[in-house]
């Protein structure tokens, strides 16, 4: 541990980790990050420690990354033999940090400190930000450690600090504490993402809450009406016995760039956004709840996307109509006409398809399934896959045999082919 670390810092992660084992355990994260990260909103200087646990007694050696522009970085804990971090082929603009474990145990400790400039210039999508009045941070800054297999989970408590005046949203629960606010996220994830802003303009909702970052509240009652309906299509048709938990929608001043980890969900400026594209983009992202799963850096992620894009297209349909529905089909066929696109899947194939495929290609794959088996048969199957643990494009073909017949699983997996 860093010698300038406080003794209330010490405290604060001892009891965490002494409290949240068992339950990191439990729920089968591969780890428990426990951490403090202090943010100077004016510079974007940051400085992190943490104490990570690993819970697998057969690791022998962990490779983490961290974005490069971070230094000082100290590596010890009573389980790392060794560690260091170098700059290696394959992995420009980020650090290495080459892990040693010491000795199997039920869990091993590994603290690891380091500071500097996140952003010393701002990403181009404004995804992840340092400001003076928001700050946002996910996984794809690289601002916290991650391990290069990119398939660990891990459940977290890091208390934030960067001056007052802030509130925050995350995937899991956040609260003020002492000079902070205080992010424990229970469930196991692959990523710490949180937005604090001090001018949120903030709307209840039943089962949600819109957090609206722009100057003008233009378009928030379409996100409302988009909202209610996604929840009510999605848990009518998926989740009966698992239904959506609360969730957090971020409406943000940007043109581009949205995105959603699970119940945390961040818009780009809708104010001039259309019903349809709005409600298949919020239902998309709500889908995520139960079409999750695939291993996300294999050909496998289609599943996760195609589902959870083709499940939007019909939620427009249901609520819009066949016009507004196939009016997006025919978009999506615009923007892949004419390109060569490699196939979705095949026996054997591993790599992570590219965009056009996962999103456009599959989902219009999906389309002409469903104009096949109906409706009915189509969620039957959905409903089944998803209760199924094994997230596979074999997984997925065997419960679609399942339930439509040999023929329709011979058909599909053709159409994967091709």
């Amino acid at each position: 541990m860093n010698p300038n670390t406080t003794p209330s810092w010490i405290s604060l992660c001892c009891m965490v980790l002494l409290l949240l084992t068992p339950l990191a355990q439990a729920t089968e994260a591969d780890y428990h990050y426990a951490g403090q990260l202090v943010i100077d909103p004016d510079s974007g200087h940051i400085r992190a420690d943490w104490l990570i646990t690993v819970y697998d007694e057969a690791e022998t050696a962990i490779k983490f990354v961290l974005r490069d522009t971070l230094g000082n970085i100290a590596i010890g804990g009573s389980g790392v033999a060794s560690g260091g971090a170098t700059r290696e082929a394959g992995y420009e603009n980020f650090w290495a940090i080459n892990v040693e474990l010491a000795e199997p145990a039920p869990f091993r400790v590994i603290s690891l400190s380091y500071d500097g400039v996140l952003m010393p210039r701002p990403l181009s999508n404004r995804i992840n930000a340092i400001e003076a009045g928001r700050i946002e941070l996910s996984v794809d800054s690289f601002w916290f450690p991650i391990d290069v297999r990119f398939s660990k989970e891990f459940t977290a408590d890091l208390v934030v600090r960067a001056g007052d005046g802030w509130q925050g949203v995350t995937t899991g629960e956040i609260r003020p504490v002492q000079d902070g606010l205080l992010i424990h996220n229970q469930d196991p994830r692959m990523d710490i993402v949180f937005t604090l802003s001090k001018s949120w303009h903030i709307t209840e909702g039943e089962g949600f809450t819109v957090y609206d970052q722009r100057e003008t509240r233009e378009g928030t009652e379409r996100v409302l009406a988009s909202a209610r309906f996604c929840r009510d299509f999605l848990n009518q048709r998926f989740g009966r016995e698992d239904p959506l938990p609360t969730g957090s929608l971020l409406i943000t001043d940007r043109p581009s760039s949205g995105y959603a980890r699970e119940n945390y969900i961040v818009l780009t400026d809708i104010s001039n956004t259309e019903p349809a594209p709005l409600t298949r983009f919020v239902c998309h992202e709500f889908a995520h709840y139960w079409s999750t799963g695939a291993k996300f850096d294999t050909v496998d992620n289609w599943i996760n996307e195609a589902f959870a894009e083709y499940i939007g297209m019909m939620a427009v349909r249901e609520q819009l109509g066949d016009e507004a529905f196939d009016e997006l089909r025919n978009k999506m066929q615009e923007q892949i006409a004419g390109r060569e696109l490699p196939r979705v899947w095949a026996e054997g194939d591993t790599e992570r398809g590219p965009y056009l495929v996962q999103y456009r290609k599959a989902p219009l794959l999906l389309a002409q399934l469903e104009e096949s088996i109906g409706e009915e048969t189509l969620i039957d199957w959905l409903q089944l896959y998803f209760a199924n643990p094994e997230k596979t494009t074999t997984g997925l073909l065997a419960a679609l045999e399942t339930v439509a017949g040999a023929d329709s699983r011979k058909h599909f997996e053709q159409m994967l082919e091709e």
